[in-house]
């Protein structure tokens, strides 16, 4: 068989970075290079490598958040109440501007929305309801205000949709799948700050908002007396309630892209059974998923596929509930927005030695720590990752858009790279 060949680069990203240890104790570098190489070389597939990127601007996090989206960097100092942001430019590292909010708001997280930099809280970290602030891409400058924080809806609507609840319900509740305490509303907001609908839920509610990997557009509420009904995310608009479709002794019920799917463990048989619906509420497929029993459940969309985790991890077809493949574990890692991050129609784990890092699609970015730096690979739907560049300091955590990668370091800093 004809045999690819595959180049290593172990060069550095910028000039004053170098290979050669100047420690005395123990064995020189080269030795612990020449392993990496050869471990490498026994699990390098036939994919070429991506080209050495490059080294844009490397800030502090002061133990905050980050984010790369529309063409910057934001640092988010969200120790700090209020939160101070900075947002740098991605083309050649200089600062954008500064930006610290008025009051209380304490921020971690950036969405953006045509012109606007959406900045919001983690609910779960700031432990209050929580306010949502717009500012310019541009400038900086606030443009509106709101209480509760964004809906992870599809790029390029007409607004922002805003969730405000009690905090416990935010943080806990709507992950957890059970009844809300205390009343949800849902609000869009355009660009000018104006409320242009609002849809109310009541204390007592299931509500599984869609978890598509493209953005939510609809949302399922099982309110106390076993009605279900839909949410359009877009309009506001409110179905009437269905009586028969679930109930309290279902384990979960989740929306991914046109299903509705209600789920009910099997103890008997360590299965869960899966019944799924059409946004109508119209019965798809039924569908029994070996996940084990015992372990909180889960359906989100991983590629082309719904990912059901319990126990263990088994991927069916969306279109009539086949089984795909099964993992013995659930997924180690989810990706922002509530999607998998592994491939999903190979199951691909990461090798020993290395760490998930951050996934774009059915790619995997891994890194492995040698000495000083971290080795970055791709993980292409293959069993081996295809190398790709050492990088100064440990890297514990990436973000992926296009071609961008930020990752925070063991050194509370954060670097951003471009991709070739």
């Amino acid at each position: 068989m004809p045999v690819s060949t595959v180049t290593i680069d172990l060069g550095v990203i910028d000039g004053g970075w170098d290979h050669v240890d100047d420690d005395t104790a123990g064995l020189p570098r080269g030795w612990g290079l020449a392993a990496v190489l050869a471990m490498l070389l026994s699990l390098v597939s036939a994919a070429p490598a991506p080209g050495r990127p490059h080294e844009v601007t490397r800030q502090p996090l002061r133990n905050g958040d980050y984010h790369v989206a529309g063409g910057a960097l934001f640092v988010l100092d969200s120790d700090r109440t209020p939160t101070p942001v900075e947002a740098y430019d991605a083309t050649d590292g200089t600062l954008r501007w500064m930006f610290t909010p008025e009051g209380l708001a304490q921020l971690s997280y950036v969405d953006i929305r045509g012109e606007l930099a959406v900045l919001s809280p983690d609910l779960c970290r700031s432990g209050v309801t929580g306010t949502t602030v717009a500012v310019t891409r541009a400038t900086g400058r606030e443009q509106w205000r709101a209480v509760g924080v964004p809906v992870r809806t599809p790029p390029g609507g007409t607004g922002t949709v805003v969730m405000r609840s009690l905090w416990s319900d935010g943080c806990r509740a709507l992950a957890d799948n059970t009844p809300t305490a205390g009343v949800l509303r849902w609000q869009l907001i355009d660009t000018a700050g104006l409320v242009q609908w609002d849809t109310a839920v009541d204390p007592g509610t299931r509500v599984a908002v869609d978890a598509a990997a493209t953005g939510a557009t609809w949302a399922a509420l099982l309110d106390g007396a076993g009605g279900l009904s839909t949410v359009d995310l877009v309009t506001g608009a409110r179905t009437a309630p269905v009586q028969g479709i679930a109930g309290p002794a279902d384990d979960l019920v989740a929306v991914v892209d046109d299903l509705l799917l209600v789920a009910r463990s099997d103890v008997p048989t360590g299965s869960t059974r899966i019944t799924a619906y059409s946004r109508g509420l119209v019965e798809r497929w039924k569908a029994q998923v070996p996940t084990g029993i015992g372990s909180p459940l889960t359906i989100l969309p991983c590629d082309a596929a719904l990912c059901v985790s319990g126990e263990r991890t088994a991927a069916v077809d969306p279109s009539d509930g086949a089984l795909l493949w099964i993992v013995p574990r659930a997924l180690p890692a989810v990706a922002p927005g509530g999607a998998p991050a592994m491939a999903a129609d190979t199951g691909i784990t990461v090798p020993p030695g290395w760490s998930f890092l951050a996934a774009a699609g059915p790619r995997v970015l891994i890194g492995l720590q040698t000495d000083r730096d971290t080795l970055l690979a791709w993980s292409d739907r293959g069993p081996a990752p295809a190398p790709s560049v050492s990088v100064p300091g440990a890297l514990v955590s990436c973000e992926i858009d296009a071609a961008l990668v930020a990752c925070a370091t063991e050194s509370d800093e954060v670097v951003l790279l471009r991709l070739p």
